[in-house]
């Protein structure tokens, strides 16, 4: 067995784990509008512990829908018998899938919106919410609404024991109500529930004793922000102290963890964040209580893991995004298969698909979310299939054709694979997504798929294999520029810079190489030469403010600061790049033009599909189907599902031609 010490038992209280890997728990929007247990939540929690999880933490579950429910809805609710049933059906899959399951209780305090409660929300005190997810004036709880909620907890915790549930975790961390109480920053009370550090612990624990006593010997976890992260807040040192009272007062375990939704870019590390981040934090609450702690954050790979647990960091690994992913993560590494792991890359697009109202997704699983889907299953029957463009969705496409039985040839004009891929990883903070390139590489070498690099597909060639079905995954182009003069000043693509394939000369403050366009791209690329010496001039026709505006949002906020504090690159903004030549480029701003003195001109002013193969196959008898940025641009994410959504309808085609019988 790989990984001896991630994989031995271990206990918290009287539950005996079969291992120390657990799910962290995160929101999916999968149940029902009124918070009840589904088909599709019951599915998914399933796949996570078919993979070999040894504990599930549900995602977070309402005390009391009145005041309550998190803006982030449907959320699941156990707040009454009614709801019950669901659970009991969630928790008997978990166990049967070979897992224990622990339930995290929660009430959202002023992080919800009066659309949703139908009334104002209440916290502590009457600090307004300002994060960019949403924002609240809450109405300060009275004594007697404080003691109703407190014992709204408890009879959620009586729900869930008979429901069957192995544990209760307490939602302590991330802005909600128990940390607004705990909080300097959110609690400004003066009587028996706020004020000073005793009065602040008040609701805490005896939220706390009242949950206990409701569960008996059954474990209570307590998800705990040990740091604020804003000026005023909780400090580690305040932490070593809160911990230990947390403890004497019932809970037997810590889960670290850090933030609320004004500092959301602690709770949803982006791509930059390295492995491991809360570790060393881990170690100190773990260290003042003697009690077990888990850890959450970017632990992506078993060996940082196991290494965690052997160095006396942690004692539980809770992985999150790592599990959307790829829910078979801890049997792979379990099995030594460390390598065939699906990484995640903290890109953040599943927090972006929650944050639009639709349910969990993940750029790289295409099933995460889908979970009811049949499996795909072998039904090509040695069909032939041509995919053109080897971007992660025509790698994605590829691999499950070739799943699926497809006899699979690959084209990619380029040299190597991964395309925008590659575009994506190469600017600073974004290596992470070369995981991913990796991952697919080596899944591409281990298939069937016949791949032709540096192989420019025509309607001769693709006539030529005869394929059943076309796949174009060929990209975008440039969108059409019309200038009133082109020079010979060096020109490209920006994003041929992230790839490799164009050199940029030297460049000065006074002749600077000017990026047209302030998308991520233009933005990236930006940055990435500024990183490699260079002085760069960023011309967007937009305001500064909505530069990369396409961008996840939280590395977006850290991109941008990057941006105007780097001395090496100026923005000009509202902008239009007018003419060529070759020495300048031409700028119309306010309705007067000026000369800009350039080494080079790179355009990233926008993509359009490239259209060029699919109008040149037009009047082929042959299934074609469009995929990412080749049908609309987009992000890798898309492409990913489009591969996948088109196999599944080609499944549907070839094993099910006609959809009804009347």
């Amino acid at each position: 067995m790989a990984y001896p010490r991630l994989f031995e038992p271990f206990r918290i209280g009287n539950l005996t784990l079969k291992n120390r890997v657990a799910m962290a728990p995160m929101e999916t929007h999968l149940g029902e509008p009124d918070g009840g247990v589904n088909d599709a939540i019951i599915a998914y929690y399933r796949e996570r512990a078919r993979g070999g999880a040894g504990l599930i933490i549900t995602e977070f579950t309402c005390v009391d829908a009145e005041t309550g429910f998190s803006s982030n809805v449907p959320q699941l609710r156990l707040d009454n018998d009614r709801f019950k049933a669901g659970h009991a059906r969630l928790v008997a899959a978990i166990h049967a899938a070979g897992a224990k399951a622990v339930i995290q209780i929660s009430h959202a305090g002023r992080q919800t919106k009066e659309s949703v409660i139908g009334r104002q929300p209440v916290s502590s005190s009457p600090i307004p919410l300002n994060s960019i997810y949403m924002n609240a004036v809450p109405r300060p709880l009275e004594d007697a609404e404080i003691r109703h909620i407190i014992a709204r907890y408890a009879n959620t915790a009586r729900l869930a024991m008979l429901a069957g549930y192995d544990g209760v975790m307490l939602h302590g961390a991330h802005g909600y109500l128990i940390q607004q109480f705990l909080s300097p920053l959110m609690n400004h009370r003066t009587d028996e529930w706020g004020g000073d550090f005793e009065r602040r612990l008040r609701f805490p624990t005896e939220v706390i004793k009242a949950v206990k006593a409701q569960i008996g010997d059954k474990p209570l976890l307590y998800r705990m922000s040990v740091v604020d992260g804003v000026e005023g807040g909780i400090t580690i040192e305040d932490s070593e102290t809160i911990a230990p009272r947390l403890c004497q007062a019932g809970v037997d375990a810590i889960d670290i963890s850090w933030g609320f939704l004004e500092s959301a870019h602690l709770i949803l590390e982006p791509m930059s964040v390295e492995e491991g981040d809360r570790l060393p934090y881990a170690r100190r609450i773990r260290a003042a209580t003697g009690k077990p702690v888990i850890t959450a954050g970017v632990m992506r790979w078993p060996d940082k893991c196991e290494q965690a647990v052997i160095d006396g960091d942690t004692d539980i690994v809770s992985l999150g995004r790592a599990l959307l992913a790829d829910p078979m993560w801890p049997i792979k590494a379990q099995r030594g298969m460390a390598d065939d792991i699906r990484p995640c890359t903290s890109c953040n697009w599943c927090i972006r698909e929650l944050a639009q109202s639709r349910s969990v997704a993940c750029a790289e699983n295409p099933r995460c979310g889908k979970e009811t889907e049949a499996e795909l299953d072998r039904f090509a029957d040695g069909r032939k299939a041509v995919v053109v463009g080897a971007g992660p969705g025509g790698m994605a496409a590829a691999l499950l054709l070739d799943q699926v039985g497809f006899a699979v040839t690959l084209y990619e004009r380029r040299e190597r694979l991964g395309g925008n891929l590659i575009t994506s990883a190469v600017p600073p903070g974004k290596d992470k997504l070369f995981w991913y390139h990796k991952f697919l590489l080596g899944r591409i070498e281990r298939s069937k798929v016949a791949v032709r690099t540096g192989t420019q597909a025509t309607r001769h060639a693709i006539e030529a294999d005869r394929p059943d079905v076309v796949i174009l995954a060929n990209g975008s182009r440039l969108a059409p520029l019309d200038l009133a003069e082109w020079g010979n000043l060096p020109t490209a693509p920006a994003y041929e810079v992230l790839m490799g394939e164009t050199d940029v000369p030297p460049s000065t403050p006074e002749r600077p190489i000017v990026i047209y366009g302030g998308g991520e791209t233009g933005t990236e690329t930006a940055e990435f030469l500024a990183q490699s010496g260079h002085h760069v001039l960023l011309v967007t026709r937009s305001d500064a403010k909505f530069l990369a505006r396409n961008a996840e949002v939280l590395y977006r906020i850290a991109l941008l600061q990057r941006l105007h504090a780097n001395p090496a690159i100026r923005i000009l903004d509202h902008a239009k790049l007018h003419a060529v030549d070759g020495e300048h480029v031409a700028l119309s701003r306010d309705g007067t033009l000026m000369e800009q003195p350039a080494a080079a001109l790179l355009l990233a002013h926008g993509l359009v599909p490239d259209n060029e193969l699919p109008d040149a196959l037009a009047g082929l008898d042959i299934p074609m189907i469009r995929i990412g940025d080749a049908a609309q641009v987009a992000r890798i994410g898309e492409a990913v599902r489009d591969a996948y959504r088109a196999v599944q309808d080609l499944r549907r085609l070839i094993l099910q031609p006609e959809p009804i019988a009347c």
